[in-house]
């Protein structure tokens, strides 16, 4: 059998297998042997949290047709988007990872001075996906801070609500809030904001593109009425069992790669906080705050191939050295059908990858 034709549910469980063995030669971007050592901060020792069964919660609104689905809880300075560019996902991946922030612009920009920013009040871990027949991802999110809160600055920035299917359905309103006297008139919030909310609880908030047909809701309506599929099971046990996990993404089906010849059938990447002890023996001690990143890619061409030209690739546009230097140190060796990708980040070497991209 080929690898275009494997099945789906071997795919997964030889994925989700290679995700959790050792690779052959772990790599790491170079560290100045000279430099000297940053006091460990207890932070950065510190054994990492799991996931507690409240923030577990998202996972149970994955649909379970989805081909595409991820779970992260990544810190607030750091852009998903770029992790994702770094370790070689395609098109299609990147977009579940530029969803959260597209989210959080678009709500700071519709409700303004009115209310903190969201970054402070949508809790970090989330559940994002892509449905087979949606237009847009759609995320679930926990609040951090009660309901009443949010309806009200959601007013003050014109969204209107509705009961659907028994949820309470928030659609930007088709005027702009009246603006201060001394102001210039607002924007439609539909061009703010082109997204619906719905309360799935008191505590979670999902979102969904206002193109998406009919009311949307079938997704999570799904998610909710259905049982879960392997994929999204398998997510789940994923992140039950790591505590030191950030984010675990899945995508499957035939799909562009900017990098390759040929199409991907399947991208998936985990991304774990290093904590003292686990790090390679190429990372010192005081780089324990980093991250552990494995992305796995299944060509539908030859995979030696593929192997070869993402050891080869560099990094689009104006980059900086740094940059380069990081795309360089990701170390990409066939298994099978797959290509797996391996990078361990120092702490220092975040920063090219944080909001703002310093570096």
């Amino acid at each position: 059998m080929s690898a275009r034709s494997a099945p789906c549910a071997l795919l997964l469980s030889l994925l989700f297998a290679c995700g959790r063995s050792e690779p052959e030669r772990p790599a790491s971007a170079p560290t100045p042997a000279t430099e000297p050592a940053p006091a460990i901060s207890a932070a950065a020792t510190e054994p990492p949290a799991p996931a507690t069964p409240d923030e577990r919660r998202v996972l149970a609104w994955l649909d379970p047709d989805s081909p595409a689905v991820a779970y992260m809880r990544l810190p607030a300075d750091l852009e998903p988007e770029a992790l994702g560019e770094l370790f070689a996902l395609p098109p299609r991946a990147l977009a579940l990872l530029r969803a959260p922030l597209s989210l959080e612009s678009g709500l700071a920009a519709l409700i303004g001075p009115a209310a903190p920013p969201p970054e402070q009040w949508l809790a970090r871990d989330l559940v994002v996906m892509q449905p087979v027949l949606a237009r847009g991802p759609y995320l679930v999110r926990r609040l951090l801070v009660p309901r009443a809160d949010v309806e009200a600055w959601l007013r003050t920035g014109g969204m209107d609500v509705e009961t659907v299917e028994g949820l309470s359905v928030w659609t930007p309103g088709p005027n702009a809030p009246e603006a201060p006297a001394d102001s210039a008139p607002g924007l439609a919030p539909a061009l703010v904001f082109p997204w619906r909310l719905v309360f799935l609880a008191d505590d979670l908030l999902g979102a969904f593109s206002l193109t998406e047909m009919g009311n949307g809701l079938g997704p999570l309506t799904a998610a909710r009425d259905l049982p879960p599929s392997e994929l999204t099971r398998t997510i789940g046990e994923v992140v039950a069992a790591d505590p030191a996990l950030l984010l675990e993404l899945y995508v499957q089906g035939a799909m562009l790669h900017f990098d390759l010849s040929d199409d991907v059938g399947v991208a998936k990447l985990s991304l774990r906080r290093l904590v003292e002890g686990d790090a390679s023996r190429s990372l010192p001690r005081h780089d324990a705050a980093g991250i552990d990143g494995e992305v796995l890619l299944q060509p539908l061409g030859d995979p030696a191939e593929a192997a070869a030209a993402l050891e080869a690739r560099v990094p689009a546009g104006a980059a900086t050295d740094v940059l380069r230097d990081l795309y360089k140190a990701v170390a990409y060796s066939q298994d099978g059908p797959i290509v797996r990708g391996r990078l361990q980040l120092a702490a220092d070497d975040l920063a090219p990858l944080r909001r703002g991209g310093g570096g």
